[in-house]
């Protein structure tokens, strides 16, 4: 991994796509437990009231269901591991341009250009972030859309 040597651009460029790939491998292991375990439950539910086993059971098991659905929708692990990879894929490449410049020689610009690319991924993030909350949200007064 690059040092930073004093260079604080350098040092947010690394500390960003860093942030990202746990985030992405985060999501990404969140996104597999949730797509399992919701069908895995829902299927138990049916099972289970098909064999007639306890109330009890049943309801605990479609509740687990319903809660599994309600956290993926909530959280969207598979949204979030999306974004994430698609910032980290931005910034790696933008990271390595950078470092590939001996520290003699990098200069304002090549700075400059490193920081654009960092604003530009943490703008869209942030614009896919609320892009997402938004359309979760029903309108003010009204349904939200199918």
């Amino acid at each position: 991994m690059p040092q930073a040597n004093g260079d604080p651009v350098l040092e947010q460029a690394l500390r960003d796509p860093a942030w990202d790939e746990r985030v992405k491998r985060r999501s990404r292991r969140w996104a597999a437990v949730t797509e399992l375990t919701g069908p895995a439950t829902g299927a138990g539910a049916v099972v289970t009231a098909g064999v007639q086993a306890p109330a009890v059971i049943t309801a605990s098991i479609t509740g687990a269901a319903l809660f599994i659905g309600g956290f993926s929708q909530l959280f969207d692990h598979g949204e979030r591991h999306v974004q994430a990879a698609e910032a980290w894929t931005r910034l790696r490449p933008a990271v390595q341009r950078y470092t590939l410049i001996a520290e003699a020689d990098r200069s304002d610009d090549n700075r400059q250009r490193l920081l654009e690319e960092l604003e530009a991924v943490a703008n869209t993030d942030l614009q896919s972030w609320t892009l997402s909350r938004r359309l979760a949200q029903p309108p003010p007064g009204g349904q939200a859309l199918p």
